[in-house]
Formats: C-alpha cells, structure tokens, sequence
C-alpha cells in the first residue's frame, strides 16, 4: 500500500503548472496549513485527485499560503540554498531581498 514521504528542500518546478492549487488567506482567519490534522485532508484529497505530490509554500511576514498538488513526482526540484554575503560599512542600503519562502514536499510512494 502506497505511503506519503516527506521530502526534504523540494518544490514545484516553476514551469510546472499544478493540477490544483489552493490559497488560503489568515489575515481573517488562523489557519495552520502545517497542522497534522490538515494535512492529512490535503493527502485524502490528493490521493482521490490522482495526485502524488504535495506542495506547502509559505512566505515568511505575509498573510497568505499555498497548497499545491501534481500528479508528477519527477516534476519536482531541490530548493536552491540562499547563499549569505557580508556588508561592507559606510555603503547604502542596496536593493531588498525577496522575502523567504518555506516549502514542505511530500510524496504518494
């Protein structure tokens, strides 16, 4: 019997376009789209779609969440590491960083 698999620093393509996506909103409402109660919805739910992977993206300081599905694992790609460099003193201020997006993977296997 197939079994989900947490992979660890992979996302979504960004040319895959996933089979359904979902958006949630906490501005109004609190909604951990990382508890274990909900995530086991979005796996039932996956797997009646003919899904095999589960996307989680969450951008740190926003109000808004991802949950992606796709039927294709080998769509999927390590998240590339953010790479830290050093100030120097007495320069401005450059251009801001994106913020940073959180991903968490699992896979029907």
């Amino acid at each position: 019997m197939p079994t989900w698999r947490e992979k660890v620093q992979q996302r979504l393509q960004d040319s895959c376009i996933p089979r359904l996506k979902m958006h949630f909103d906490m501005r109004e409402n609190n909604v951990d789209i990382h508890d274990s109660g909900f995530l086991d919805c979005c796996k039932v739910l996956c797997a009646k779609r003919g899904c095999k992977t589960m996307v989680t993206e969450t951008t740190q300081g926003s109000n808004f969440s991802r949950v992606l599905f796709h039927d294709e694992p080998r769509d999927l790609e390590l998240v590339p590491v953010a790479v830290s460099s050093k100030k120097k003193r007495g320069k401005g201020k450059g251009p801001s960083k994106a913020p940073k997006k959180v991903y968490k993977c699992w896979v029907l296997e």
